[in-house]
């Protein structure tokens, strides 16, 4: 499959919608194909296959888990922020996400003493 170069919307908004209807047919935690297989189906660069599945992560459908791939997201029983609600819980994400904020933490105390510096002398 390819995109259609006559359709008048972006080539990662019509993948988009093509993996949105597929996705509705399979059971949440269903591992998609790889960005590479994707793109060669479409016959499109990685970046705009990337483009075009960030967009269903951002919208809920699929959830993104690093180095594993993407997997179907559960469409009931989700929170508001998308996530599912009942599932299990991703380990891996929370302790990078606890990870990026301890590192971020030490950034902002770094900037705040090097702030404090100048105004004391």
């Amino acid at each position: 499959m390819t995109v259609e170069a006559h359709d008048p919307r972006p080539k990662k908004v019509q993948i988009a919608d093509t993996l949105r209807g597929e996705i509705a047919a399979l059971p949440a935690g269903y591992r998609l194909a790889s960005l590479r297989e994707l793109a060669e189906r479409f016959k499109v660069t990685t970046v705009t296959v990337g483009n075009a599945l960030k967009a269903l992560a951002d919208e809920g459908v699929i959830v993104s888990v690093p180095t594993r791939g993407y997997f179907v997201q559960s469409p009931t029983g989700t929170n508001e922020a998308g996530q599912d609600a009942s599932g299990p819980v991703n380990r891996d994400e929370i302790n990078a996400i606890h990870s990026e904020i301890q590192q971020l933490a030490a950034r902002v105390a770094e900037l705040e003493k090097r702030a404090q510096s100048p105004s004391s002398a």
